[in-house]
């Protein structure tokens, strides 16, 4: 077992209203963010990470690029996002902070699926 607490977290704060507390391991990346009312984050695109998006509290307008067009959608609490390796932005225009957590790897193609599904054991 292990547990990471905050503060071995690598605290990172951007001009731009976000702060993220990064929990980097050899085979993935855990982030918890917070991105404060009326911000909004730089457009950008990953090349070879995987990035997963999961918004744990608030309201914010995802927007993407899909070839040569922008789109948006607003999301919430509850949603998961996949924004793959399109360039990317996010945008709180509400008066509340938006929390949400970004796991981010690195895909081999293999479908992993049935042991992940299957990979639990009760021990009593």
């Amino acid at each position: 077992m292990k547990i990471t607490s905050q503060g071995k977290a690598k605290n990172f704060q951007s001009l731009e209203g976000r702060e993220a507390w990064i929990y980097s391991f050899p085979e993935y990346e855990f982030q918890y963010d917070e991105q404060k009312p009326h911000t909004v984050l730089k457009w950008h695109h990953h090349e070879k990470i995987w990035e997963t998006i999961y918004i744990v509290e608030g309201e914010v307008v995802m927007r993407w690029k899909e070839n040569g067009e922008k789109k948006e959608q607003a999301v919430k609490a509850g949603d998961l996002i996949e924004p793959g390796f399109v360039s990317h932005s996010l945008e709180n225009k509400s008066y509340q902070v938006a929390k949400f957590i970004a796991v981010k790897f690195v895909l081999s193609g293999e479908d992993k699926k049935d042991i992940i599904e299957k990979d639990k054991f009760y021990d009593e």
